[in-house]
């Protein structure tokens, strides 16, 4: 090829916006055309740029995915990306949905290379799919738009999806083996927990009616807020922190292994159903009219687990050890606890339904001192040695508030080291 040749060649790639930048060609649309999948095949690492009133369909031809290998997408303000129907889909690219872009009835698959979604303005509607090992954040914009009794999003088969803003207008699920992450945000609707997936709730809010129903998901709430009537048909919920709205419930309709609940913090609202299961509190602020135990036969099925610096009964303080006693009043007797984090909760011991609390008969209700931890036997194991010490240093190193921030400071400094090598070397209870 000749010097002239290739000048004209290179001019003529500049004004199809095929250019080469950062190892791979970047595409403008316009003045470019979303190119085949054998020109991706053949120009790994590609950078799409889509504006200007454009839509691209990404299709294979075949109903199958438009593989981008390694294609780098941004939806720029006014520019679409969608699909007929959802047969088609996309895998392989890194996905960006920016200010006035627009997502219509996709796809994503992480089934071929990296494939990630991230919504930080815009609009993604009519349908959200991420399946695989797909990677979805979204910080600013919306999901939404389908049409009634349909979900915003699906999200399964190993897919994540972090939500820290925006919001999403309908319910969500997240199923098989996913990981959903909510620092902030609004999500109007539900969220749904299925088959092994595993949520984190620290902040943002959710809508009423959320479910969960298989024993090996995991709720986590350490901050934000769960929206009212939330079931956890099975499964367990972690709280340490932020809220759960009024009349959510521990109730399992399906059978099989009950639901369980362990509250170390945060703030259950009103007429709570702790009808199957257990509920373990040791922190927090429990609402008025909790209910423990079905309103129907003599309510057995389910135990609650209170551990306390200290209770009384009717007035009377109880006498406790670390052993959980069992209360069988159900007389109307008022029970105060502290609880370990110094929160004072109150129940009605009712055997009946009514405005107040009850605890039905057959559901059991044990109470047990708890014991303050010992900060020095930093690895749990109820022994103060050189593994502990390990731990220590591992954990100041490294950052970890919960295995070094010994003066409960916050922050870490020299002073939990003191703190730590006095505690040491008084030992553990």
């Amino acid at each position: 090829m000749t010097a002239k040749t290739t000048t004209a060649a290179a001019s003529l790639l500049l004004a199809c916006g095929l250019a080469r930048a950062g190892g791979g060609p970047v595409i403008d649309i316009p003045p470019a055309a979303l190119p085949s999948e054998a020109f991706f095949a053949a120009n790994p690492d590609a950078t799409v740029n889509v504006s200007g009133g454009e839509v691209i369909f990404p299709d294979a031809g075949d109903g199958t995915a438009f593989t981008f290998n390694g294609a780098t997408v941004n939806l720029n303000s006014t520019s679409a990306c969608g699909f007929f129907t959802l047969d088609h889909f996309i895998e392989d690219m890194t996905l960006n949905v920016n200010a006035g872009g627009e997502l219509v009835r996709c796809k994503v698959v992480g089934g071929t290379g990296i494939t990630e979604l991230n919504v930080s303005g815009g609009v993604a509607e009519r349908g959200l799919w991420l399946q695989g090992t797909t990677v979805g954040t979204m910080s600013s914009g919306s999901i939404g738009v389908v049409g009634g009794g349909q979900a915003a999003m699906i999200v399964e088969d190993f897919a994540s999806f972090e939500m820290s803003g925006g919001d999403i207008d309908t319910f969500v699920i997240f199923k098989d083996d996913t990981v959903f992450t909510q620092t902030g945000g609004t999500i109007d609707g539900p969220i749904h927990l299925e088959d092994r997936a595993v949520a984190t709730i620290s902040g943002g809010s959710s809508g009423n009616n959320g479910l969960m129903r298989d024993p090996d998901c995991v709720l986590n709430v350490t901050g934000g807020t769960v929206g009212d009537a939330f079931v956890a048909d099975r499964g367990t919920i972690n709280m340490s922190s932020g809220g759960m709205g009024d009349n959510s419930a521990l109730l399992n309709g399906t059978g099989g292994t009950d639901p369980v609940m362990n509250m170390t913090g945060g703030a259950l609202g009103g007429s709570f159903r702790a009808y199957d299961g257990t509920i373990n509190i040791s922190g927090g602020l429990v609402g008025d009219r909790f209910r423990c135990g079905r309103p129907t036969g003599d309510g057995s099925g389910v135990t609650c687990n209170l551990l306390v610096k200290s209770a009384a009964l009717a007035g009377s303080p109880l006498s406790l050890s670390t052993t959980p006693t069992v209360i069988t009043d159900r007389s109307g007797s008022f029970l105060s606890c502290i609880l370990m984090d110094d929160s004072l909760v109150g129940f009605i011991l009712n055997e009946s339904s009514g405005t107040e609390d009850y605890f039905r008969s057959g559901a059991v209700l044990t109470i047990a001192l708890g014991v303050e931890p010992c900060f020095a036997d930093c690895d749990g194991n109820g022994v103060t040695n050189v593994d502990d010490i390990d731990c220590f240093v591992s954990g100041f190193l490294g950052g970890t508030l919960a295995d070094a921030d010994c003066d409960g400071s916050g922050t870490l400094n020299v002073d939990d080291i003191d703190c730590f090598v006095v505690g040491f070397l008084a030992g553990c209870p």
